[in-house]
């Protein structure tokens, strides 16, 4: 007889024999029973003699063959109730299968990068720890920002952005049900985004946390309000709202305290239904009849976006708004509503027709004034009343500049023609569109506490080296800005550590490469330079002239025409270099930089990718 091995199926340990019918494991101590199943033989074979019949034998049994296919039953079934049980642990309720992992090359490529995980790929658990997320496409490229803080929880949570700058990566779209795999999140922005592809089988139902939702380009609310497992949770939605029906489908969302309403259907016209809601923030855009807006008594925060409106009564009800933003309302002529606004904080009017904004005189509740697009708007006197204004930001704004003092300034975004006219000694954050004029660094020293430069426009900045008078002064970011005589003043200010040029003009001294033991962060994009007043088109012979900023811990030229990287072999503080999408076949000068954790080399031919340490993730 053939001996064969029986292994017990749930612990796989040695079955033994117990009794004739019984078999034990001594490990987890299972018992099989074992049924012999009778089997008859029938004879049917055509004798064609007479007399006595042979004897005909029995078929053996095999009582170890039974059993063995007993067991190996028994293990298929396990099997198959495991893989159930499994599949079943990633659906809901609903029957909808639950992605874990973003399938999304776009996205993918975000989460290695934000976990450091080099090739890897992020774990659940990671993913699961994000808490604020939102992802849109604007100038061709995927944008994120993201948080490991809740906002919900923590007012001034670190949102951080990123942008990718892979061309390849840049002309693939992403899956609407890649966020599903993002169960910890409490904040979810889709900014109604085109080139996020939408899916019918959606839920968001295992997000415990969700409290705030905006969704992709087009996505019917009466959609996705079966997205979420208790609609009670959520306290802000982004949304657009097609019928009357859909309009009262909101009211299954008992606390939603913000509700923005992007496109609105003419047919709808039952808003009064929105004061069944604890609304504290609306968003409203091209609706033309605003009436209804009185019943909502206990905002305290509106925005009207791309409206027609005539009427605009329903204001003067709105005495609990401390937010008030006006975008495109075309009718309006006067705000005289604001007298009855006294907690109003911050007032925001951008391509109006107002002629003049006489009723903030003296409005101390103020603190944050944002004008744009004001072609219409006459004397700005009156913000020298404002006197508790803290960020003031004006653009389209075509009379004469007044001259302004705000002792409690802290931020301003201004055409540059308002820096000499304002005094601001505790101004933080200062943008500047300097236009194509001369913009002189001497006009920034009368702001001490100055830490954030921005300067916008083809004009030209001359007395650079005044800004060492400004201690505090640590960022610097130039768009178009034209330096040329000023370039060697500008890489060696003693305390900026950020400095960031895009389309900048620079111009190279032939006898002196750039020293500064500050600088940390510099980039670098489509930047132009010249030697003297000819143009220098041979990017790598500009570059040894940054060799000597070896205090540098990240770099980033990207979409140029770089091929060696030479010039950085001494740059023993880098920690990350952002060289996306130019010419680079050799990579080798990198072996020498001992703290060189992130290399983003996407877009370019190199060869030898692995001479350089594992300890270095490279995208």
């Amino acid at each position: 007889m053939k001996l064969i091995k029986l292994n017990c199926p749930n612990c796989n340990g040695k079955i033994e024999y117990k009794d004739k019918q019984t078999f034990r494991c001594p490990f987890c101590e299972t018992e099989l029973f074992l049924q012999e199943n009778k089997v008859y033989y029938v004879d049917q074979t055509i004798n064609n003699y007479y007399g006595t019949a042979p004897v005909q034998k029995k078929a053996p049994v095999h009582n170890k063959v039974k059993m063995l296919s007993f067991a190996m039953l028994f293990i298929a079934c396990a099997m198959v109730v495991y893989l159930t049980n499994d599949q079943e642990a990633k659906t809901n309720d609903a029957g909808i299968a639950i992605r874990t992992v973003p399938e999304s090359d776009v996205l993918l490529f975000f989460l290695r990068d934000i976990f450091n995980k080099g090739e890897a790929m992020p774990t659940e658990e990671e993913m699961a720890s994000i808490r604020y997320l939102s992802a849109g496409y604007e100038q061709n490229q995927w944008h994120f920002s993201y948080s490991f803080d809740d906002p919900f929880t923590n007012g001034r949570a670190a949102i951080s952005d990123y942008v990718i700058m892979d061309k390849i990566l840049n002309t693939k779209k992403m899956e609407q049900k890649d966020f599903e795999a993002f169960r910890g999140i409490t904040m979810l922005d889709l900014k109604g985004t085109y080139e996020i592809i939408s899916d019918q089988n959606i839920s968001f139902q295992h997000m415990q946390g969700l409290k705030s939702y905006s969704g992709k380009f087009n996505e019917s609310f009466s959609q996705f309000a079966r997205y979420f497992a208790d609609k009670a949770n959520i306290e802000e939605l982004t949304t657009q709202i097609r019928s009357n029906n859909e309009l009262a489908l909101l009211l299954e969302f008992p606390n939603l305290k913000k509700l923005e309403i992007t496109y609105v259907d003419e047919s709808v016209t039952d808003f009064h239904l929105l004061n069944q809601l604890p609304l504290q923030s609306l968003s409203v855009h091209f609706i033309n009849d605003l009436k209804w807006l009185s019943s909502l008594s206990n905002l305290t925060s509106l925005e009207v976006n791309y409206s027609e409106a005539t009427d605009f009564t329903s204001f003067y009800s709105l005495s609990q708004l401390q937010a008030l933003k006006l975008t495109a309302v075309k009718n309006l002529k006067t705000i005289d509503f604001i007298q009855n606004m006294p907690n109003l904080q911050l007032l925001g009017i951008k391509q109006s027709d107002i002629t003049s904004l006489a009723f903030l005189e003296d409005k101390t509740s103020l603190t944050r004034l944002q004008l744009s697009s004001v072609g219409q708007l006459g004397s700005l006197d009156f913000v020298n009343s404002l006197t508790s204004l803290t960020e003031l930001s004006v653009s389209g704004y075509y009379e004469s500049v007044p001259s302004l003092s705000l002792p409690n300034l802290r931020k301003a975004e201004l055409a540059g023609s308002f820096v000499s006219r304002l005094e601001a000694p505790a101004l933080k954050w200062l943008t500047a569109n300097i236009g194509s004029i001369d913009f002189n660094g001497e006009a920034l020293v009368k702001f001490p506490q100055l830490e954030q430069l921005s300067l916008t426009g083809s004009g030209t900045v001359i007395n650079i080296r005044a800004l060492n008078k400004l201690p505090m002064l640590r960022d610097i970011s130039a768009d178009e800005t034209a330096f040329y005589d000023e370039t060697s003043a500008l890489f060696k200010l003693e305390h900026v550590n950020t400095l960031s040029c895009n389309e900048c003009k620079l111009e190279l001294d032939s006898a002196n490469s750039f020293t500064n033991e500050a600088l940390e962060h510099l980039t670098l994009n489509n930047v132009s330079f010249r030697m003297g007043d000819e143009p220098l088109k041979e990017l790598d012979k500009a570059m040894p002239y940054f060799a000597n900023l070896t205090a540098l811990r990240s770099f980033t030229m990207q979409d140029s025409s770089l091929q060696s990287l030479q010039f950085l072999k001494e740059w023993q503080q880098i920690e990350e270099l952002h060289l996306e999408n130019n010419a680079i076949l050799n990579i080798e000068p990198l072996v020498s930089l001992p703290k060189l954790q992130k290399l983003y080399i996407l877009g370019n031919q190199v060869q030898n990718k692995s001479v350089l340490d594992e300890g270095v993730n490279i995208y």
